[in-house]
């Protein structure tokens, strides 16, 4: 068992790296179990997680409320059987020990003997919490706090440093999974590794499985898909896939309105928005500013109104901490975003931090000018060569929000992404519903297909994470009834073990395209590139009779269809941005009727 050789191999991955005192990164290893080709196989991976120094007891110790624990990210003290630790986001505070919540009971419910002494020394009235979506209770002093990016500024943890620390390279990162592979096969537990040189049937480089990133741009011209400037310039020389329509020419304006709810100055970034644009083939450009006089909802309104009389095409905010990510109830993002889906004008939000950025800002608006012309309907390109063996892709997550009790059942928003074989944007669904537990319920699920969109289509169905539950039954059965065919694939973000090429005997990492085949229908894909870390792959499933390499083709392409950004996601578009429209959805910022032909998230 790698249990039984788990401080060995932990002292084989010391030194722990210092963060000025605040915090340690910690590399640890992952064994998990797969079966390739009906042979059982382990991988061994390597993560590096920062731990701040005091654990979640003597953290909380220091706060004014107990409540501000919620949300944050821990790990067990205690290492399972496999050598991993518990980790996940405390969702509630249950209770107190021996008060609301039985000790002997969590006793009887551990499974590890260290984690049993742990809740047997805990002092009466100690907060236990309760972990991860599953919800597992933990006394607090058995936790220790795992710092995420967004909580470095919370923790005083200097961002440059950390990201420095735990950025592996392929080689170094090779060279780590070698010792604890050394250790493993010294107590007989492990035998061969895969390598292309022995099973070059599990292995397919970038060219494999048809992939060619070649898409389709104005005037009927092709290009290999590179992103970056590359993509912009060829977008400048050749126009765009489709322009709605002649707006931004000389004899009719593309018209910008602002909101400046910020104290700083627009000037400079007016001056390089309108150059992007120009490059993009808008040479035209009216902008009408507003300056708001601060960010409440009633502020952005008097502002929308203002700009309103100049019938503006889209209208751009700057707002001090604009993060979007920011899950709070609310705030002046949700507040602006949800007053201009009303309208049913595109927006753009800027954070202050960005226009004050002049060193970063001309290639912040780049991505800027290129999501706009998106959001307003343009098509900036499209495959080259479309998917032959489907007519639409469509994308389902689900997105949640707990009720405030943590208790029954959640909230819920389910999206769908919908595009065409040729990568083209076709619609956006969004249903809310409550949701008890893992699965999408039936009356969900069949009216993300309706029958004007997909009868008698070949549709390719991309799962963030997995189907649960009859969710395949139910979509099978309706796609049948609609007289079309279902292909089902499952595309799951984390837990896959990274892949390394060797080059004339140097370890890099493996280029986009490169998969390793567990089974006809299921791989680990390279979908992503990196000049410093190793790239994560994602794992791929999907069900016979679509194949494990349609399957990859359908991913990979679809990660070259991103308006948002000029650089390549790791995710298919279709559910690339899921996360973000659900986070929109539950916050009361979503489409009239739950339906929209217009990017609104990018």
């Amino acid at each position: 068992m790698f249990f039984d050789i788990g401080g060995e191999i932990q002292q084989a991955l010391l030194p722990v790296i210092d963060l000025g005192g605040k915090a340690t990164v910690e590399r640890q290893f992952n064994v998990r179990g797969w079966v390739v080709d009906d042979k059982p196989t382990v991988s061994i991976s390597i993560e590096s997680q920062i731990i701040f120094r005091d654990d979640l007891k003597t953290y909380m110790s220091r706060l004014s409320s107990a409540e501000d624990i919620v949300g944050l990210y821990v790990a067990d003290k205690v290492r399972f059987d496999n050598g991993t630790f518990m980790k996940g986001e405390i969702m509630d505070i249950v209770g107190k020990l021996d008060e609301e919540i039985d000790r002997q009971a969590l006793i009887d419910v551990a499974k590890r003997g260290g984690s049993k002494q742990i809740i047997q020394n805990a002092d009466r009235g100690e907060l236990v919490v309760s972990v991860g979506y599953s919800e597992y209770e933990y006394v607090i002093g058995a936790l220790r706090i795992v710092v995420f990016p967004k909580y470095y500024k919370r923790f005083g943890i200097d961002t440059r440093k950390a990201q420095e620390a735990t950025w592996i390279t392929p080689k170094e990162r090779a060279g780590l999974v070698r010792k604890v592979s050394a250790i493993a096969r010294l107590h007989g537990l492990i035998d061969k590794t895969y390598t292309s040189k022995r099973e070059d049937v599990r292995f397919t480089g970038s060219g494999g499985f048809y992939y060619d990133p070649t898409i389709l741009l104005g005037n009927n011209q092709t290009i290999e898909y590179k992103g970056g400037s590359s993509l912009l310039n060829a977008l400048g020389r050749h126009g765009l896939y489709n322009r709605l329509s002649d707006i931004g020419s000389v004899n009719s304006p593309l018209k910008i309105g602002v909101i400046n709810a910020s104290r700083n100055s627009f000037d400079i970034a007016q001056e390089t928005l309108q150059k992007q644009l120009a490059s993009l083939g808008f040479a035209r450009t009216n902008l009408t500013l507003v300056t708001a006089g601060g960010v409440s909802r009633i502020d952005f309104e008097r502002a929308i109104h203002q700009l309103e009389a100049e019938n503006p095409h889209i209208i751009v905010a700057v707002i001090p901490n604009s993060d979007s990510s920011d899950e709070d109830e609310w705030g002046p993002y949700y507040d602006f975003k949800s007053l201009m889906m009303s309208a049913g004008i595109p927006s753009q939000v800027l954070d202050e931090k960005t226009i004050t950025n002049i060193k970063g800002l001309p290639f912040v608006m780049q991505n800027v000018a290129f999501g706009m012309l998106a959001k307003m309907g343009n098509v900036p390109y499209v495959l080259a060569n479309p998917m032959d063996y489907a007519d639409i892709v469509l994308g389902i997550d689900i997105a949640r929000k707990r009720n405030k009790s943590g208790m029954g059942s959640q909230n819920a928003a389910a999206i769908a992404q919908v595009y065409h074989k040729g990568g083209q944007f076709v619609q956006c669904r969004v249903v809310e519903t409550p949701l008890e537990g893992e699965t999408v319920p039936e009356k969900v699920l069949r009216s993300l297909f309706p029958l004007n969109e997909f009868q008698g289509k070949r549709v390719i169905i991309h799962r963030d994470g997995l189907f649960r539950g009859d969710e395949i039954s139910i979509i099978q059965d309706h796609i049948n009834k609609l007289k079309g065919e279902a292909f089902f694939v499952e595309v799951i973000k984390s837990g896959a073990p990274r892949l390394y090429l060797s080059n004339k005997g140097q370890v890099q990492a493996p280029e986009i395209g490169t998969a390793f085949l567990l089974s006809d229908t299921e791989a680990f894909l390279i979908a992503s590139e990196s000049s410093t870390a190793t790239p994560q792959p994602l794992q791929i499933r999907t069900r016979e009779p679509f194949t494990i390499g349609k399957a990859l083709h359908s991913v990979l392409m679809l990660t070259l269809m991103h308006y948002g950004s000029l650089r390549r996601p790791r995710s298919p578009i279709t559910i690339h941005y899921s996360d973000h429209i659900g986070y929109l959805a539950l916050r009361g910022v979503k489409p009239v009727g739950g339906f929209s032909t217009d990017m609104y998230w990018l």
